[in-house]
């Protein structure tokens, strides 16, 4: 499979700050890609290297096979979209779309058919007269990507672009963003903080965190089997359960993480291990339960059809087979 995107050991340093440390990364062509990570992890100075606007301090970055650490970013065969989609106010929306086109000296009459043809694309046909301040925050969001999407390039990037968004209207344009590139078949790299992005969107995702990537995988992998407490803890919100009560509840005599829905509550005659509940938070079709096993507090996700309990009831605790996953200790 041909790689779209190579850092070998790239490094990003601010004085002494270490934005990005020596970093390695492939992002295959055609793939849906995330970076996430929490503020100031690394995530977006390395999408900045990608597109040009900023310069490593060390290492080298490929696209395409081409090393391009000091090509300008028009000189990369990448397009950017911004969390605050950085629309010209005074503009309409055809001519927004076709300002990239515009600059590279294509004719009026072709870069007003091509730029119809990607707001057509992205579902905003009979939107091209319009201006910027007359459309919704999520129809902004549309023609940032269609603007980005009329110079065709072959890796797009995307940075935090429905952060500005509400929850209903990000989730809906999650859904249409990872339609969007399963039909365009090109590479999009997406920044996120926001983990359910990551995991529903990506096909591969790179966690990132103090300047690193910490760990790379499927959303399967990361979520399930995370290699560190910081992964397992971020992706998720694992219990991060201490090596005796792992080996306790079935596992290895290590550091384990133990997904919330994956743990259960018994009556507390004949269990190996016993807790106390703490709290009961309603979700709606869940409830999440805080059990205190000594020194360690754990979460269980339970069905409101499940058997019901009270704050301060001694309860067994179970786990499915195989749901305690061992993990890189002290990390």
């Amino acid at each position: 499979m041909t790689v779209a995107v190579e850092f070998k050991k790239v490094s990003r340093h601010f004085g002494a700050v270490k934005a990005v440390d020596e970093v390695d990364l492939k992002i295959d062509e055609g793939s849906f890609f995330a970076m996430l990570g929490p503020s100031g992890s690394g995530k977006t100075t390395s999408l900045r290297l990608i597109s040009g606007f900023d310069q490593p301090s060390a290492g080298s970055i490929h696209i395409f096979g081409e090393a391009c650490e000091t090509a300008p970013p028009n000189r990369r065969p990448v397009n950017t979209v911004f969390q605050d989609y950085a629309l010209f106010p005074h503009l309409s929306i055809r001519d927004n779309v076709a300002y990239g086109l515009m600059v590279r000296g294509v004719r009026k009459n072709l870069r007003h058919q091509e730029a119809d043809e990607m707001l057509s694309l992205v579902k905003l046909d009979n939107f091209g007269d319009r201006k910027p301040a007359q459309l919704s925050g999520g129809q902004r969001q549309r023609v940032a990507l269609a603007r980005a999407l009329v110079n065709k390039p072959r890796v797009l990037l995307l940075d935090e672009p429905l952060g500005a968004l509400d929850l209903k209207l990000r989730e809906q344009m999650q859904e249409e963003l990872k339609a969007l590139q399963q039909r365009l078949g090109i590479t999009f790299v997406f920044v996120t903080h926001d983990q359910t992005e990551a995991l529903s969107m990506a096909d591969k995702i790179a966690v990132f965190n103090a300047g690193g990537i910490v760990q790379i995988g499927t959303p399967e992998e990361v979520y399930h089997r995370p290699r560190t407490k910081f992964v397992a803890d971020f992706v998720g919100s694992s219990n991060l359960v201490p090596p005796q009560i792992s080996l306790d509840l079935g596992g290895q005599s290590c550091w384990s993480s133990l997904k919330p829905e994956a743990l259960t509550l018994t009556k507390q005659e004949g269990a190996k291990v016993v807790g106390t509940v703490k709290s009961i938070r309603y979700l709606g079709a869940t409830n999440r339960v805080m059990i205190q096993v000594g020194e360690t507090e754990l979460s269980a996700l339970l069905s409101n059809t499940a058997d019901h309990w009270t704050r301060g009831d001694f309860v067994g605790l179970q786990v499915k087979p195989g749901a305690l996953y061992a993990m890189e200790e002290n990390t």
